[in-house]
């Protein structure tokens, strides 16, 4: 239960984090705790909102009795609308985290599955041997290596698309996730390639970052893929 808490509360790390979402995909037992300990957690907070209204109830019976019913009446109001309003932004700001949480648990799982090998190029010039230098670093787990290959290549030629989106995967792996939105924010603006993953990469970076407007962009972004049918769309259905 103190891992759950501790999930919920966002004081796990990042590795925590991702193998108790892996357990919880595969361990049906977990889940179901996981299902009980929100809903203990729901009516805990149920039980003190009523405990609450109960005594703001009996303050305003005492007033009553003491004669001062106008006071009773807007302190009810007062009461009734702080708690109307206490309540809704809860559900609010849990609705917000419990999505915000599984978008960034969704794209998480999707560079595991995706991203965590690149297919290789065939040799022929220079700088195809300098991509499939970065890419065989990538693939062997290098990524610091191959993160640094990529951008010498951009520095040599920044319209180098291939060195763009494979620069901006190797920092998405590393968590730089600023770095990453930039490179593949400037790959999705490109018009002169036949296959763009930028938009939906940038959007997959925005969710792991996991902030408000990160997470707002991120949807735009993915509603935007979707409805021009840009690379990645079918994952985003």
């Amino acid at each position: 239960m103190e891992r759950i808490e501790n999930y919920f509360n966002h004081t796990l790390s990042e590795a925590e984090r991702a193998e108790f979402e892996q357990e919880l995909k595969a361990n049906p037992a977990l889940a179901q705790e996981v299902a009980f300990w929100l809903q203990a957690r729901a009516a805990a907070q149920a039980e003190a909102r009523a405990h609450r209204k109960e005594e703001l109830t009996q303050l305003g019976q005492q007033l009553q009795q003491k004669g001062r019913r106008s006071f009773y009446y807007a302190l009810s109001a007062a009461a009734s609308v702080v708690l109307c309003l206490g309540i809704g932004w809860y559900v609010w700001l849990r609705k917000s985290v419990v999505e915000s949480d599984y978008n960034q648990a969704w794209a998480s799982t999707y560079i595991e599955k995706n991203l965590s090998t690149l297919d290789g190029l065939k040799l022929g010039n220079a700088e195809t041997d300098s991509l499939q230098w970065g890419i065989q670093s990538y693939n062997e787990g290098d990524l610091q290596k191959a993160k640094a290959i990529f951008e010498a290549l951009l520095q040599r030629d920044s319209t180098n698309a291939e060195a763009e989106k494979n620069a901006g995967l190797v920092s998405l792996r590393l968590k730089e996730y600023d770095q990453a939105i930039e490179h593949f924010h400037r790959l999705g603006t490109r018009t002169d390639l036949v296959s763009n993953p930028g938009k939906f990469y940038e959007a997959i970076a925005l969710l792991m970052k996991n902030e408000p407007l990160t997470q707002k962009s991120a949807q735009n972004l993915l509603k935007e893929v979707k409805r021009n049918k840009l690379e990645g769309w079918k994952d985003v259905e």
